[in-house]
């Protein structure tokens, strides 16, 4: 075994490509022929001390004791290329039958644990991964092998490993057993290699959103007559200047003054995504609905087809949001046949017209109690409701805000007998104007008086005076209006419930899955970035469908963190003659791993044992020290 040095140029440029290969020499009939053990890349050590890495390598595989002192920087890099090697030989191997016992007299002192990689969440999202159906889909698109492989470390690594490309690319090759489970080889894999992958992902958009909404109506059997819809904004760290959709707008992270990228998302009552867009930054979100409206007829959803009337259409039911439940959207949705249920921007039924005495009782337990009063119309129905717990929160929410903003208000009081504070009228009134601004919330319900002589501010007096309109505003009430006239109070309120469905997909979309903030620069790379994050939530809620089937009720986040103690790794160990056996295996499944496998239908070895019992190497150098030569 010796190291080789190649030189290479690329034509029509004069830079000169050099890199390394640890090659072996063997006897043919047509006489002696090289080939290649392992790929080095560019190797930093200067060419006398080659030899010595390549007998420090050939003695780690063969778990020999070297006889001459090596520099810790020449055995660090020996360890590191012979690990490969007997990774890449195990990858070759055939799994075992461990059902019959297989006895051998070893040397217990001799005993090695060596690249051990993290396997349970990798598992569980590549089972999901198959599940959906995406490799056979992906084959049909065009992929090629190589590509099904970047595609499944983009999004299963998106899951198990949320980060850039190239934290992704160095988890896969140092700290996951992905590749593994995939019999494939990350070693080499680049950041372009990846970003060509989302590149191609991005391309199919449709197809693979189409897939996947059919894929998953079959497998829960979805109903799809309930859509909710809602949008989510990330940030950019940069100015991205380079994308035309970068805007600055309303942060929903409150990361103000930077550009941002808006995902609309359409998911149904289960929180399986039907179809996303990207939209600019600073999109408006009423007027994202006709867009949406436009992907979701004839064109996503097989059941709301462009040649069926409007009557036709009915029984698809839209979930708003305030933000969005503006009446020309509301208007648009009843002209195209959907129905809807919104919260009311406005006050549609005067309070006076409550009768709060006899509120029906809907929800009632030791934390919360929701009270409700329906008043019906021609046109729609509208739902008053109570809700104990929002109130004490809103309570909350006011008293925090009241807190912060009169400081404010003591503070530009304090600085009127400040040396060097702010005294001019019109830079007071400037101050209080942008308080008020930062805290437009309570600032509305309180009246604020500045007295001055000449242009000189002397005093600032406030009250809190409009209490009983802030009483009403903070009081955990609020209307649902809805197009659907065969709903009672109880089935009303139990689908507007439903929107927590949206937030908590973006919830895991933002904190699970990584979508802020966004580092890319171009258009498509941002878009791409998006579109894999939502693929990864296809697998999450795919996931946590399954899990709730079985009354486990737990946040990935935590369910990834207990799986990443499921390990793959390789023991090493001598024979009493001197010979290596590599076992390669996966640890014993624990009582929380076996509890998520049975839920998901999986076994609970990942991947059967291998094992290397005799490793050759020819080398073209003696080594007398090596028994199978």
């Amino acid at each position: 075994m010796f190291i080789k040095e190649t030189q290479r140029k690329n034509k029509g440029y004069d830079q000169v490509f050099i890199s390394h290969r640890l090659v072996e020499s063997y006897r043919t009939e047509n006489g002696p022929r090289q080939r290649t053990i392992l790929s080095l890349g560019k190797l930093d050590l200067p060419k006398s001390q080659w030899t010595i890495l390549s007998n420090r390598i050939e003695e780690i595989i063969y778990g020999q004791t070297s006889l001459i002192s090596v520099s810790e920087n020449i055995d660090q890099l020996a360890q590191h290329y012979a690990f490969l090697i007997i990774r890449d030989e195990l990858l070759k191997r055939r799994s075992i039958n461990v059902s019959e016992p297989n006895y051998a007299t070893v040397d217990l002192n001799s005993l090695q644990n060596i690249q051990s990689r993290t396997m349970g969440a990798e598992y569980v999202g590549l089972s999901m991964f198959k599940a959906l159906g995406l490799p056979k889909l992906l084959r049909e698109l065009g992929f090629s092998s190589d590509q099904i492989n970047g595609a499944i470390l983009a999004i299963v690594g998106k899951l198990v490993h949320p980060s850039s490309e190239k934290q992704t690319r160095e988890w896969a090759q140092h700290i996951s057993g992905l590749d593994e489970l995939l019999n494939t080889n990350f070693q080499h894999l680049s950041n372009n290699a990846l970003y060509r992958v989302s590149d191609l992902l991005f391309k199919h958009k449709s197809a693979i959103e189409k897939h996947l909404r059919g894929t998953e109506r079959e497998l829960f059997s979805l109903k799809e007559k309930i859509i909710l819809y809602d949008l989510t904004n990330t940030y950019f760290e940069g100015a991205a200047g380079q994308n035309p959709k970068a805007r600055r707008g309303r942060s929903k992270d409150k990361q103000k003054g930077r550009p941002l990228l808006t995902l609309g998302l359409v998911i149904d009552e289960l929180g399986f995504p039907k179809t996303s867009q990207i939209f600019k930054g600073n999109a408006s979100e009423p007027e994202t609905l006709l867009k949406m409206l436009e992907l979701l007829q004839g064109k996503h959803i097989e059941e709301v087809s462009e040649s069926k009337s409007a009557k036709e259409k009915k029984g698809i039911t839209v979930l708003l949001d305030a933000g969005i439940a503006i009446e020309g959207n509301l208007t648009l949705l009843k002209s195209e046949g959907y129905d809807y249920i919104c919260v009311a921007r406005n006050q549609p039924v005067a309070r006076s017209e409550i009768d709060k005495d006899n509120l029906l009782t809907i929800k009632e337990n030791k934390n919360n109690k929701v009270e409700v009063s329906l008043f019906k119309t021609d046109q729609e129905h509208i739902l008053y409701c109570k809700s104990l717990a929002k109130g004490k929160k809103e309570n909350a929410m006011k008293t925090l805000f009241q807190e912060r903003f009169e400081a404010e208000l003591k503070k530009i009081t304090a600085s009127l007998s400040k040396k060097g504070g702010t005294k001019k009228y019109d830079k007071v009134l400037e101050r209080i104007g942008r308080s008020k601004e930062k805290y437009a919330t309570i600032a509305q319900y309180y009246r604020i008086e500045v007295t001055r002589k000449g242009s000189i501010a002397t005093s600032i007096k406030w009250s809190f005076e409009k209490e009983e309109k802030a009483d009403q505003r903070f009081s955990g009430s609020y209307f649902l209006r809805t197009s659907r006239t065969d709903l009672d109070e109880k089935e009303l309120w139990a689908l507007y419930i439903t929107l927590t469905t949206v937030e908590d997909a973006f919830r895991s979309l933002k904190s699970e899955l990584a979508l802020r903030p966004v580092y890319h620069q171009k258009k498509d790379r941002a878009d791409a970035h998006l579109f894999i994050t939502l693929l990864a939530y296809h697998l999450l809620n795919t996931i946590a469908v399954k899990l709730r089937q079985h009354n486990i009720y737990m946040r990935w986040n935590r369910i990834r963190e207990f799986l990443s103690t499921h390990v793959r790794i390789t023991t090493a160990i001598k024979e009493k003659n001197g010979k290596q056996i590599y076992i390669r295996n996966s640890s014993v499944a624990e009582p929380f791993h076996r509890a998520i496998y049975n839920a998901l239908n999986l076994s609970h070895i990942p991947l059967q044992q291998k094992r290397i019992s005799k490793l050759k190497i020819r080398s073209a150098h003696t080594n007398s020290r090596n028994p199978d030569k």
